[in-house]
């Protein structure tokens, strides 16, 4: 099971890494540069995250595994999370598609950045995606309970992109 989420910040890759880290009490990250591309590593329980900075230069197949998508091209970080299960029977798209946007609201919440996040879903024969949107409310008043006249969300979720139909890969 892996999936992605698109942070954007004005913060060096170091110091988000190094939030990440504290924020999920993970253990020391590797600094590597793979053809142009910086990231940061952790391990952990049978859990890979890796923190990636792509490349500024344009799309170069031979390097990139496939280019980004046009409603992300402005987020400079993404967050890779990859997870091995291995003898089991869980359904591990479910537990994809509910972790990964609670994981990019925590982010977008604790680290006051801004997250997005791929939504799926299958309409017949193909898949249709979208990219959800979210950031810390400025508004947001830990004082007030849920109900409480002035209450607001901790996180906003801005408007989703539209839906699109994935290409098949052949």
């Amino acid at each position: 099971m892996s999936f992605q989420i698109w942070m954007k910040t004005e913060k060096p890759l170091q110091q988000l890494a190094s939030e990440i880290r504290d924020l999920f009490a993970l253990p020391t990250f590797k600094h590597h540069t793979l053809a142009g591309e910086s990231y940061c590593q952790f391990e952990v329980f049978g859990m890979l995250l890796i923190i990636r900075q792509p490349d500024e230069e344009p799309h170069n197949p031979e390097v990139d595994e496939e280019p980004r998508d046009s409603e992300v091209l402005d987020y400079p970080y993404s967050l890779d999370m990859h997870l091995s299960f291995t003898d089991h029977e869980l359904d591990t798209d479910t537990m994809e598609y509910t972790l990964q946007p609670y994981y990019a609201q925590f982010l977008a919440f604790h680290l006051g950045i801004k997250t997005a996040c791929l939504q799926k879903k299958k309409m017949g024969n193909h898949w249709q995606i979208r990219y959800n949107f979210y950031c810390k409310n400025p508004n947001w008043k830990p004082s007030l309970l849920y109900g409480e006249d002035g209450w607001k969300p901790a996180v906003i979720t801005d408007m989703p992109s539209p839906w699109r139909s994935m290409l098949p890969e052949f």
